[in-house]
């Protein structure tokens, strides 16, 4: 199972963090992040949410760390396609590898917030039949390079290489994990489903699309010291997660149509809106906070679900750069251990 860093750029505001400051430090992360040996660094795209996330322009910030690193990847997680013409994310993907040879990775899903689908000027009772159209023609560009406009072949510059690696699909619901299987996708999905249903669904999809890959958010925070760690990232895990369910509560509340499905995980909201601490997060697969070997034993138990990938969240948004820095080499650190020729070889040896 390889680890993945997925970055949201929160500013929680007791921290008086800008979003130019929020940008600024995800390259210095990203440096982080390839030092200690992560496979993928994902960033979101977010709009209008009020500090859980900065990252509207994704592909500005990857085009930054592309030229600041040198073999971490760098990934979309998630394009939401019913605010983009397919023609443009074609573009967006191919100029960033032109940047970065065979380091850009991506994913689409259709969004899950009602401020960002209505901010531009998007039905979300029609988000789903709208990503499926644009996915289609997103396809279609990516396989040829070509559009076809008003009766004209227009050819995409730069065009993408032919070995570009397959794509991720945001899945919560049923229909997304059966739409990805359909269409060759990968699925990544949480951070805010708990980790039972997920397994269930992550075990549902391998059965349909056995080549297909997996990923899971689980947000972490490593230090030595397990107290500190917990104390270090609980006032910031707490807060994100809360402007998490604040944003997502319409749909989990069952207020928006065309995402029925979303009401089953209603119940979670009134129980974390009363009781939510790192505690209960962990309790619910969602979080990973503590020593090395707690958080060793946490992404254990998503190796042995089958997961290939695990995209840890990084606190909440409170936590310096060198903070974040240390906490990855850390988990890295004894993931690796943990899994390395000769802890293997040893575990083999009978006592």
């Amino acid at each position: 199972m390889k680890l993945d860093v997925f970055l949201e750029l929160a500013t929680p505001p007791w921290t008086n963090k800008s979003s130019v400051e929020a940008i600024r430090e995800t390259v210095e992360i990203a440096k982080s992040a390839e030092a200690a040996g992560c496979d993928t660094l994902w960033l979101p795209e977010h709009h209008f949410l009020d500090g859980y996330s900065n990252s509207a322009a994704p592909d500005m910030i990857l085009a930054a760390i592309a030229q600041a690193t040198h073999s971490i990847n760098l990934g979309f997680a998630i394009i939401p396609l019913p605010i983009h013409e397919p023609v443009r994310v074609a573009e967006r993907l191919a100029t960033l590898e032109a940047l970065a040879p065979g380091r850009i990775r991506w994913g689409v899903g259709r969004g899950v917030t009602v401020t960002e689908l209505m901010g531009f000027n998007v039905n979300p009772a029609e988000s789903r039949s709208i990503f499926e159209a644009r996915f289609e023609e997103l396809r279609s560009i990516m396989t040829s390079s070509d559009v076809v406009r008003n009766g004209e072949k227009l050819s995409l510059r730069p065009q993408l290489p032919n070995d570009f690696p397959v794509g991720w699909l945001a899945a919560v619901s049923p229909e997304s994990f059966t739409f990805a299987a359909e269409n060759n996708l990968n699925v990544m999905t949480g951070p805010f489903k708990p980790w039972p249903f997920v397994k269930a669904d992550l075990a549902r999809f391998r059965n349909i699309a056995p080549q297909s890959k997996t990923s899971f958010a689980l947000a972490v925070h490593c230090d030595v010291n397990h107290e500190h760690a917990r104390q270090q990232a609980e006032r910031g895990l707490v807060w994100v997660y809360r402007r998490l369910f604040e944003i997502a509560r319409p749909i989990l509340a069952g207020q928006v149509e065309g995402y029925e499905h979303y009401r089953k995980l209603g119940w979670t909201v009134p129980l974390l809106d009363k009781v939510l601490s790192v505690s209960v997060l962990e309790s619910l697969g969602l979080a990973a906070v503590g020593s090395p070997d707690h958080v060793a034993k946490k992404l254990t138990k998503c190796a042995d679900a089958g997961l290939d990938r695990v995209s840890l969240i990084c606190g909440g948004g409170d936590l310096a750069p060198d903070e974040i820095g240390k906490s990855l080499s850390l988990i890295a650190g004894v993931w690796r251990h943990q899994h390395s020729p000769q802890a293997r070889d040893a575990e083999a040896v009978p006592a």
